[in-house]
């Protein structure tokens, strides 16, 4: 019984993942965002424009788009892949800056956590914020040294 349940439990997980890409468009498919009307954005910014877009589609529209209804499958599928470009989406959000935040390393420096806590309150950018800490190492750094010495 065990290996039944097994063998159909693999089967089962070999259609769904087999499908997890069947949802994603393909070139013979014409449902993009014509990009065409901006000629001046890389190949890179226009991937991006379409993730963006694709994440907010429903799967009821995407069967419109299609010509035909999604089975369950192809809606899992779907919502399979609209996760998976909204974690590319948001790991290129806090990649987007990179390099030494000089504010944030001062703010992290001079004001400790005060200027941690103030970074988070005040700015969206992860670099910041990541740079107010690493400032507040150096100050709590040498907060201990003048206390031990």
């Amino acid at each position: 019984m065990r290996s039944v349940k097994l063998f159909f439990g693999v089967i089962i997980f070999s259609l769904i993942s087999l499908t997890a890409t069947s949802a994603t468009p393909g070139s013979r498919l014409s449902i993009t965002p014509s990009m065409d009307l901006i000629p001046t954005v890389s190949k890179k910014q226009q991937q991006l424009i379409f993730m963006k877009w694709f994440v907010q589609l429903s799967p009821a529209a995407y069967g419109k788009m299609r010509g035909k209804k999604l089975n369950l499958f192809e809606k899992l599928s779907f919502k399979i892949t609209q996760y998976r470009m909204k974690q590319q989406l948001k790991a290129q959000r806090s990649n987007d800056s990179e390099g030494v935040n000089w504010g944030g390393l001062a703010l992290g420096f001079f004001l400790g956590p005060l200027g941690v806590i103030g970074a988070y309150l005040f700015s969206k950018d992860n670099n910041l914020i990541k740079w107010s800490w690493i400032g507040c190492g150096f100050w709590i750094a040498i907060f201990l040294i003048a206390v031990v010495f």
